[in-house]
């Protein structure tokens, strides 16, 4: 089996206030589990994120065995970057330099299906201040170069984030109010970072959500978005 150490996770730790870390499996290797977890307990971090391929069925009964909880199944999206027409709705770039509630308010939205919100183990409003910190760095352009934003007359009612790194676009935070579901802004908003990505002269445009998370799976699909990877992450606690 092929595992990338077990990584702490510095900036999680600080930001939850306790021991965090995480461990990539590559391809099989149930044999080498006792090891690996005996590491995990003798370092004391408070929780590990273990990213598993679903593939490998033996490797993920065995550690949902040593009581790992599956959180999350990822999904990574992604498509070549390409142009579309002017939107119907009406989709702006974010100039704001400040957070206000009705951001908020989406950006917890877009975090309906996290892992964060689903652990019950998390009992600190993490979820919460993760979200909020999230935007505040993507208003600041720590992590995005847009932010991208539609609006109905002076009301905000869907967000999406882009950020880049060297010839990749990542979308990031993606939310619609729900009084505006089924009226194509989430479409559009998409459409949008993809037009960006575009004139950027970007290779490649990914999106990663949650495969329960069936309205924004079929949100990325009908934007031709393609299925690159689902990966299942667990989090065991001790």
């Amino acid at each position: 089996m092929q595992i990338n150490n077990i990584e702490p996770l510095e900036w999680d730790s600080q930001f939850f206030g306790y021991p965090v870390a995480r461990i990539i499996f590559d391809q099989e290797g149930s044999d080498k589990l006792d090891i690996i977890f005996k590491k995990i307990e003798s370092e004391k971090f408070r929780v590990t994120y273990l990213f598993v391929p679903p593939k490998e069925k033996e490797l993920n009964n065995q550690i949902a065995r040593k009581g790992c909880i599956l959180v999350d199944q990822k999904v990574t999206f992604a498509k070549k970057p390409e142009k579309h027409n002017r939107s119907s709705n009406i989709i702006i770039e974010y100039q704001g330099a400040e957070i206000n509630e009705k951001l908020n308010e989406l950006v917890l939205q877009a975090g309906l299906y996290s892992r964060f919100r689903l652990d019950e183990n998390f009992a600190n409003k993490e979820y919460e201040r993760l979200y909020i910190e999230w935007l505040y760095k993507s208003i600041k352009k720590a992590i995005a170069v847009k932010i991208l934003v539609a609006k109905n007359e002076s009301d905000i009612i869907g967000i999406t984030t882009l950020g880049k790194k060297e010839l990749q676009a990542d979308i990031g935070l993606v939310a619609v109010d729900k009084n505006y579901w089924g009226l194509g802004v989430g479409c559009d908003l998409i459409n949008s970072a993809d037009t960006i990505a575009f004139e950027l002269g970007l290779d490649q445009i990914k999106v990663v959500t949650q495969l329960e998370n069936k309205r924004a799976c079929k949100l990325y699909e009908k934007c031709h978005f393609q299925i690159e990877k689902i990966t299942n992450i667990y989090h065991y606690w001790q």
